[in-house]
């Protein structure tokens, strides 16, 4: 082996050493910058989750018969654009996003519904669009949806809740 070759030798191992501490570094920074962005995005996140206002919630007792409906009404997202009005006949507890279907009525893009007490069994609920009858609610509240537009008096029903015996349930506050 000659001198040449043994130099030439050297300086491929420095170069390659060289390049291997930049690609490792390059690495080392990649995940320093994915690791950052996750912890930024999830301070926002939780930031933007306490800028939502608190839900609406109601309680209606049906004492006759030892029961209660409870709703939750809610907008949420940077800009207050999803909603979600839940029914249920136990306390809702889920918070984030977490949906029982079997269990609960559940209304996702609507921000309001109207109902009125029937009976001392019975909930009329008046909604633009029905939920899914969830196969395991289990009450001794019969709850029936009537959607609106099968409603012949709809827009005097909404500007005048009151004149038809109905309660306003709203994802904004103050309604």
């Amino acid at each position: 082996m000659s001198d040449t070759d043994s130099s030439d030798s050297i300086v491929m191992s420095k170069s390659k050493k060289i390049i291997l501490m930049v690609a490792v570094c390059l690495g080392l920074a990649l995940l320093a910058a994915v690791v950052l962005s996750a912890l930024v995005l999830s301070s926002m996140s939780s930031s933007f989750s306490s800028l939502s206002p608190p839900p609406n919630e109601y309680v209606i007792d049906f004492d006759s018969l030892g029961e209660s409906i409870y709703i939750r009404a809610r907008a949420w997202g940077l800009a207050g654009n999803h909603e979600e009005i839940i029914l249920s006949n136990e306390p809702i507890q889920n918070r984030h996003l977490e949906y029982f279907h079997d269990k609960q009525f559940i209304f996702l893009s609507l921000t309001e519904l109207f109902y009125k007490k029937i009976n001392a069994d019975t909930l009329e609920v008046y909604v633009d669009h029905k939920s899914e009858e969830p196969p395991k609610f289990q009450s001794k509240v019969k709850i029936k949806q009537i959607e609106l537009k099968d409603v012949d008096n709809a827009s005097d029903m909404n500007a005048n809740p009151e004149k038809y015996g109905l309660r306003r349930v709203s994802v904004y506050e103050g309604n």
